[in-house]
């Protein structure tokens, strides 16, 4: 299985990535991380954490297609961190087509919505199915991150969101120090909004129950 962290520009696509590898892999899920960004972002955590407990493999190429799928192991998760969608949409659209799931990353901003509507991610998503076994795009969900506790604006942008036709996940991100400075602590991520994400993904079907793979 593949998960893909995607965004326009930034969105929490790094962190969201990082931290929700690390939730699967403490839930017991065999897990690996493809860093799909030129910024290498997430292989500096890795190499400031002094290793995470799960492979961290160097992939920003149009080729992921191609390359991924044959070096994972049946039942491993792959967790992807993408990089920008607007200055890398081959590498996007190549982690696309073969993505069992994509979560599009975004604050509940009327900049970050605007973004999302401007590339646009719709049409960018929509547009790989034709290169997709199945002919049809990723299942696609939106996570809302750097979120405010209570914020009028989460609930609001949630509902937009869901009345243009995107499915939104219940749990959000709160924007907090132990989220937005990952690479300064080692990450524990049981019992974190991470983790609520992970069970929420369960219970929707996205993902399979531990020990059920």
């Amino acid at each position: 299985m593949i998960i893909a962290h995607i965004s326009p520009r930034t969105g929490g696509k790094t962190t969201s990535a990082g931290w929700q590898a690390h939730a699967l892999h403490e839930r017991g899920y065999p897990v690996i991380a493809f860093e799909a960004d030129y910024s290498r972002q997430l292989t500096e955590w890795d190499t400031q954490a002094d290793g995470f407990p799960f492979p961290v493999q160097q992939q920003a190429s149009p080729l992921f297609y191609k390359n991924v799928p044959p070096t994972m192991a049946p039942g491993q998760i792959g967790v992807v961190d993408c990089g920008h969608a607007e200055d890398h949409r081959t590498i996007v659209q190549s982690v696309l087509r073969v993505a069992d799931l994509a979560i599009l990353n975004t604050a509940p901003t009327a900049a970050d919505i605007d973004r999302i509507e401007r590339l646009p991610m719709r049409k960018l998503i929509n547009d790989i199915a034709v290169l997709r076994p199945d002919s049809t795009p990723p299942p696609t969900w939106v996570l809302l991150n750097r979120t405010v506790a209570n914020a009028k604006a989460t609930s609001q942008y949630r509902d937009y969101l869901q009345e243009d036709g995107w499915k939104v996940f219940t749990t959000t991100i709160p924007h907090r120090q132990i989220y937005a400075q990952s690479m300064l602590e080692p990450v524990t991520a049981t019992g974190s909004a991470y983790d609520e994400l992970v069970t929420e993904m369960i219970d929707r079907g996205l993902l399979p129950k531990p020990g059920a793979r």
